[in-house]
């Protein structure tokens, strides 16, 4: 007969034992889909992720409060914001960039988010058909044309420089938003070929139909700010600082990927945010760098003033 358990060292019941057996396999099981799920973060990433916290945290200490003042603090390093050139909210109050600029970094949405979002080449790494660039190009050189004669009626009337045309906030987001279409749809495949090891062998655009979608896009976000509605605005206005931020990040993402001989290796989302991180993290530098030297001279985050010029 064996043996009875010492006083207070009672031998717990069979299936008691069998539930604490499966208890502790379960927490093994989920400590273990857990680490697959979440795979250990390298220290690189640490350190972008640091870098990113403290630049945004400065940055958004020092701007003006409030979503829109966040926006108007972007607008203020990347456009002159000139009133009269401005839409305006319907209680008056300016959006955060010039009609042109408006259009223009929404247009960098659509030209990045576009074919991902739309036709699921987000890794894309090539470039469209020679002909899609060229007429992306030609709506750049629209911008540019329109955005040279506009600029020739804040000179003084006397000087013999020829102005062709009344400038005006319809052709200035127009022609904006076409040019911003163009810088992300070019700068897309840029960034997925220097980012992904293995980038998707296909152009960011397949054709002309792809790029008329695009325009269609374009075109409606047209409607809406000229529509005027605050529904419409505010979304935007935020959307269009979204977009400043997004092409500089991208830019500097591709510069550092060099520097940093990080070039098409990451192969993860997860892979990728030590980049994504420093390219944010630098924008956001040269933003608040920009603002702070312009504040220096003018002293108010407001738009220049040059209604004394017309135009």
């Amino acid at each position: 007969m064996a043996d009875p358990a010492p006083r207070g060292e009672e031998t717990p019941p069979a299936d008691k034992r069998l539930d604490e057996r499966a208890s502790s396999a379960a927490r093994d099981g989920l400590r273990r889909y857990l680490a697959d799920l979440l795979p250990p973060i390298a220290p690189f990433t640490w350190v972008a992720a640091i870098g990113l916290l403290l630049v945004l945290t400065a940055w958004l200490w020092l701007t003006p409060t409030g979503l829109l003042g966040k926006a108007d603090a972007v607008g203020y390093a990347v456009c002159h914001r000139i009133t009269v050139r401005s839409f305006l909210f319907p209680d008056g109050r300016q959006l955060p960039m010039c009609a042109r600029c408006s259009g223009t970094f929404l247009g960098v949405l659509v030209g990045l988010l576009g074919p991902g979002l739309i036709f699921g080449r987000r890794r894309a790494g090539r470039f469209p058909p020679p002909y899609v660039i060229v007429i992306m190009l030609a709506f750049s050189a629209w911008w540019a044309f329109d955005g040279a004669n506009s600029f020739a009626h804040l000179l003084p009337a006397d000087l013999p420089i020829p102005r062709l045309f009344e400038p005006n906030n319809f052709l200035r987001v127009t022609t904006g938003m076409f040019h911003g279409i163009t810088m992300g749809g070019l700068v897309l495949p840029i960034v997925n070929a220097s980012l992904w090891a293995e980038a998707d062998d296909r152009p960011t655009l397949a054709g002309l139909s792809h790029l008329l979608i695009l325009y269609g896009v374009g075109v409606a976000l047209i409607a809406m700010i000229l529509s005027g509605w605050g529904v419409f605005l505010y979304p935007l206005a935020v959307a269009s600082a979204v977009g400043a931020v997004s092409i500089l990040t991208c830019v500097n993402l591709v510069m550092l990927a060099a520097m940093l001989k990080r070039e098409n290796v990451a192969r993860t989302p997860g892979e990728a945010l030590p980049l994504i991180f420093l390219g944010l993290a630098t924008a956001l530098l040269l933003v608040g760098g920009i603002d702070a030297v312009r504040y220096w001279f003018f002293g108010s985050w407001a738009g220049l003033d040059l209604s004394q010029f017309g135009g």
